[in-house]
């Protein structure tokens, strides 16, 4: 495998070739448990001197080769970079041990070093959007391909923290689908059900992250970008109150996105958040961040923390049709958050699906629709009928709702939010109502009744309340064999209540120990 600049059609989307190296093969079962390691499982194995960065580098990179042909997550394998990075860090954990007088100093000399670079040799999924300096930038639609030549700001801070970026993802085209897949790059399939799919936009890295292939990833949310495919994978996903991420132009003007944390575990998304977030001289839009702090060492630390603390569990937020199997999953959490400790009370906002998508599809149509009909134009793209669906939707909603009724909207939406939310830390609801999907885009987009495919997730609502953290993370496993999942949504910028209620909700319904059948 080597590193690629160019992009390539559906049927030879790997970009690489397949050189030998003088790394052995791993055996398949040592290769399942590197695959399975968490970022701060692999950080403790470099300090031990258990692992090398360069084995987990070669061992995923073999089982990305592997599982790739059955997946399609993958655009581009980053394999000279990405083990010419992780041999920097072997080198940086060895000189840690070798060149000091004693193991205190030794140790004291690696704590250092992770303080300034806290994923030294972790294996990061790059989405395809975010740029990476010197690599070919399409967002899945071939005519608009460019070659940066500046990584994108949560690229060039994980690379600054010592992440190995390993391979880049898949999206939809302008990365405005809820599945992904693609004219240039096809289709991307659930490694939990290949028949379903993974999500979107960042659904080729929740299905990167769930198969093993690193336990890091970036994603973005815009409309649940990041968190339809945590949810369907069975991953963690971060939407960031705007601003507290950057971004880049064009899209860091939307008040409705966030670039993303995503990972296997809350505090590898944590650990990774606190690494992309803050301000940048890119985007001036950024602001200055707290890092989100570090959550408590063991379950009954947690449990003290939450005792008595209140949620509002939201089953329908007003009138979804959600799937049973998702509400069997989410109000078993919430029973089991309720024994932990944590004071559970049932409310639904006065909202209406209807209505909400309405208002979004306003809200596209005014700030992203033009932009894609002229990029489509200008470059003579030949896209997705998704896509050409998407954007006459969303115009005819924008036309039918001028800008300044969307924001009037939007502030009625906010304020019921916090109406349901008053007395609370949290609310509780699902990510989707329905709990798989087939895994090719719709034919038609827009029912017969006027509703866009869309309108089966539950995430755009907390694109409107734009300042509230929302963490996505796993609950159990649907019907179908795709796992289902719960959004936690905390007051504006209360990131840390957020993550600690996702750590509850992870002690309580454990996920670790589950991996799809690769």
């Amino acid at each position: 495998m080597s590193d690629s600049r160019s992009a390539e059609p559906a049927a030879s989307h790997i970009a690489s070739s397949h050189e030998e190296t003088a790394v052995g093969r791993t055996s398949r079962a040592d290769e399942a448990q590197i695959a399975a390691a968490g970022a701060a499982d692999l950080v403790r194995a470099y300090r031990s001197g258990a692992l090398r960065p360069s084995t987990v580098v070669d061992t995923l990179l073999q089982r990305v080769d592997r599982l790739e042909p059955q997946l399609n997550a993958v655009t581009e394998v980053l394999a000279d970079s990405a083990r010419a990075r992780a041999a920097e860090a072997d080198r940086c954990y060895a000189q840690a041990d070798g060149g000091q007088a004693d193991h205190v100093d030794a140790e004291a000399a690696k704590t250092s070093r992770l303080a300034s670079q806290p994923l030294l040799g972790v294996p990061v999924i790059l989405k395809e959007k975010h740029a990476l300096a010197g690599h070919a930038l399409t967002q899945g639609v071939i005519e608009l391909a460019e070659t940066p030549t500046a990584d994108h700001p949560i690229v060039e801070r994980l690379i600054a923290a010592g992440a190995v970026p390993i391979v880049r993802s898949t999206v939809p085209e302008f990365c405005a689908a809820t599945v992904t897949e693609s004219r240039q790059w096809g289709v991307t399939r659930n490694p939990w059900n290949v028949e379903c799919t993974p999500g979107g936009s960042s659904g080729g890295s929740g299905a990167a992250l769930a198969a093993g292939y690193a336990p890091l990833a970036t994603g973005s949310d815009i409309g649940g970008s990041t968190r339809v495919p945590a949810c369907y994978c069975g991953v963690v996903g971060y939407k960031a109150p705007y601003g507290v991420v950057p971004g880049l132009q064009p899209s860091s003007m939307d008040w409705y996105r966030s670039d993303s944390a995503m990972g296997r575990t809350v505090d590898d998304v944590r650990v990774m958040h606190n690494v992309i977030a803050g301000q940048h001289t890119a985007d001036q839009l950024s602001i200055p961040s707290t890092p989100v702090a570090a959550l408590p060492g063991d379950a009954a630390e947690l449990q003290t923390q939450l005792a008595g603390r209140r949620v509002v569990l939201s089953s329908h937020l007003g009138d979804y049709d959600v799937d049973a199997d998702t509400l069997r999953e989410l109000h078993a959490t919430a029973e089991a958050l309720a024994n932990f400790g944590v004071d559970v009370v049932e409310r639904e906002p006065a909202w209406h699906a209807d209505a909400l998508m309405e208002l979004a599809f306003a809200h596209y149509g005014h700030m992203l629709a033009p932009s894609m009909s002229d990029e489509i134009d200008r470059a003579h793209a030949a896209v997705s009928p998704y896509i050409t669906q998407f954007v006459e939707h969303a115009l005819a909603t924008a036309a039918r709702i001028p800008l300044h009724e969307t924001l009037r909207r939007e502030t009625a939406v906010r304020d019921e939010l916090s109406a349901t939310m008053n007395g609370a830390i949290a609310l509780l609801a699902p990510v989707t109502a329905r709990t798989a999907l087939p895994a090719q885009a719709p034919i038609n987009s827009v029912d017969e009744h006027g509703r866009h495919y869309w309108q089966q997730q539950m995430a755009v609502p907390f694109n409107i309340n734009n300042r509230c953290p929302v963490l996505a993370v796993p609950t159990g496993i649907g019907d179908a064999g795709v796992p289902t999942g719960l959004q936690i949504v905390a007051h504006p910028y209360a990131q840390n209540d957020a993550f600690a209620i996702g750590a509850a909700v992870e002690s309580v319904r454990p996920w670790a120990g589950r991996h799809p059948a690769l």
